[in-house]
């Protein structure tokens, strides 16, 4: 369902028929969890600006859920705080206009005038979902940040 999400936001920016998924469901071991992994790649129209495909993609569907716009009035509605930084994009820019952009996620953010440290973790919830398991999932992917402080 994200990975078909994911695709018709790119649609908005893509040369008609070039939207792939060249990847579908790739699983990745890392040292505290593993990920699934879709790579859903487009042609840009000539015709949108660079600047407009990033807006159109965004905020992504791998991070909001589904149905988009619904799902982001319910975070709006039942998360606590501001999402912040967390899902939003990191990246760059070529004067050429070539670009790459992110998606953040387990990521340490840092002001050092205020000294105020803050990461966010999350999980996709679902109609089946455990609340128990979902905050376990969590806690794990927040212990990587959290030894990570501690050293």
């Amino acid at each position: 369902m994200i990975v078909d999400l994911v695709r018709n936001d790119l649609t908005k920016s893509a040369v008609k028929g070039s939207v792939l998924v060249e990847e579908l469901f790739g699983i990745y071991g890392f040292p505290q969890v593993y990920q699934m992994i879709s790579t859903v790649t487009c042609q840009l129209n000539p015709e949108v600006h660079f600047i407009d495909a990033i807006r159109n993609a965004f905020p992504m569907g791998s991070m909001t859920g589904a149905p988009k716009i619904k799902a982001m009035e319910l975070i709006e509605a039942y998360e606590f705080s501001s999402r912040g930084a967390y899902s939003g994009t990191f990246g760059y820019i070529t004067p050429e206009g070539d670009f790459d952009f992110n998606v953040i996620i387990r990521s340490i953010l840092y002001q050092s005038s205020s000294k105020y440290l803050s990461f966010q973790v999350g999980g996709a919830i679902t109609y089946a979902s455990n609340a128990a398991s979902e905050y376990e999932e969590c806690m794990l992917k927040a212990s990587a940040i959290m030894q990570t402080l501690e050293n």
